[in-house]
């Protein structure tokens, strides 16, 4: 049996690696940028969230459109519109025109994850599917460890402005690839038919699925499951964001680095994480049964990863930087890996089809809410602190919080209630 739906794996996974490529831009060029507009550190936080603020916006639009038109089209317009964003943020000659434009970055990122957790839904065997989805969301780590260091290199060889550009323009290279070899499993024509029958057949795994087209965001916000996922996707992606917005800037100002080797180190505990995400989510589907998956037995991976994320309370005691290293790589790459289990588990516990870019916008959208106060609670600490003490510890709480709650609330079915009917139609948003 031939494995070709990896293709679309591997571009899903580049499509990860440049969005958060495009993120991650702003962290490490951010002293810089703070430096030539006058910056305080509480308006670097701001600038550093201020693309969640339109994502977080056009969350559940952009998981209804998923569900429209398909994840294979959201994704070539939401790369497009952010990689233009992007390019224009190198142009920008104040704190307001670079926030204009990071609200434009955040906006076309919004269908990433529904994209990629739906393309997953489509093209894989269900017990690929954690799998699948460790491959695709490496890319939020690997795309940190690739991009911090060579981001670094760009601004030192070029100007911050420059960066942004580049970025930017790989993007579009990769709306181009896409759009001429993706489509759905039914139409996409390099894939053997019978690849093609095993997928069709295999990617519900034996889950019965709803009589209907799904009962939109009022019904899945009835399911305590639904409200289980968002928040701890919360408390795992708060750990995530808070490194990936300020470790760089914390191992320039706290502990005394170039920003060459800001970004070199910021990258080891990603490109861990990359691994981590695979491996975990590999053993995951080998270890759980089609039924235990079904039951929602996938959290448990949850909550042992969102355990080993609280490590990070420790990096404030410790005086080495080796150590620093090493204890960051407990929040980020666990912080990511419990963020892509729980996508495996929301798909686990789906019993609409429709309903699947709805259920993992709104999941998504949990997280980048906690994702969008990190950078930002952060700056506020710092600023009044004088420290990032308080910061790291703040999330390693959150952590056992989401832990706690991925345990409690995450065991029941997905889109299986009665769809809810307003003047005999159903109420699907």
């Amino acid at each position: 049996m031939t494995h070709r739906r990896y293709w679309v794996y591997f571009l899903l996974f580049v499509f990860n690696v440049i969005c958060y490529l495009d993120r991650i831009n702003m962290s490490v060029a951010g002293r810089s940028v703070a430096q030539e507009f006058a910056l305080s550190p509480l308006q670097l936080g701001y600038l550093f969230s201020s693309f969640l603020w339109a994502y977080v916006v056009m969350m559940l639009p952009a998981g209804r459109l998923v569900d429209g038109y398909g994840a294979h089209r959201v994704a070539a317009i939401g790369a497009a519109f952010w990689s233009v964003a992007q390019m224009l943020t190198g142009l920008a000659i104040g704190f307001g025109t670079m926030l204009l434009a990071r609200l434009g970055l955040g906006a076309g990122e919004a269908p990433t994850f529904p994209v990629s957790y739906r393309g997953v839904r489509d093209w894989a065997p269900a017990t690929e599917r954690g799998l699948a989805v460790g491959l695709i969301q490496a890319g939020t780590m690997f795309g940190p460890a690739l991009s911090a260091p060579l981001v670094a290199w760009l601004i030192e060889a070029t100007s911050w402005r420059w960066s942004f550009a580049i970025t930017g323009a790989i993007g579009l290279i990769w709306v181009v690839v896409w759009l001429a070899f993706v489509s759905t499993p039914e139409r996409t024509g390099w894939l053997p038919e019978p690849e093609r029958q095993r997928i069709l057949a295999q990617r519900h795994g034996g889950e019965t699925l709803a009589g209907h087209d799904g009962i939109g965001y009022r019904g899945l916000l009835r399911s305590p499951s639904m409200w289980g996922l968002a928040v701890s996707q919360g408390c795992a992606v708060y750990s995530v964001y808070l490194y990936l917005s300020w470790l760089p800037n914390y191992l320039q100002t706290v502990r005394g680095l170039s920003i060459v080797n800001s970004g070199l180190f910021t990258s080891v505990p990603f490109l861990v994480g990359g691994a981590v995400i695979i491996l975990t989510n590999w053993i995951g589907d080998a270890m759980l049964t089609p039924d235990t998956m079904r039951r929602g037995g996938r959290r448990i991976v949850v909550v042992g990863c969102l355990l080993l994320c609280s490590v990070g309370v420790a990096i404030p005691f410790v005086g080495s930087l080796t150590a620093v290293v090493v204890l960051t790589i407990f929040p980020v790459s666990f912080g990511g890996t419990a963020s892509a289990t729980n996508a495996a588990l929301a798909s686990d516990l789906l019993r609409s089809q429709g309903d699947a870019g709805r259920a993992f916008a709104f999941m998504v959208l949990g997280g980048n809410v906690f994702g969008l106060l990190a950078p930002i609670v952060t700056g506020y600490i710092v600023q009044i602190t004088g420290s990032f003490s308080s910061a790291f510890v703040l999330a390693g709480m959150l952590s056992l919080i989401g832990a706690a709650v991925s345990f409690g609330f995450t065991r029941h079915t997905l889109g299986e209630d009665t769809p809810v009917a307003v003047g005999g139609m159903r109420a699907a948003e």
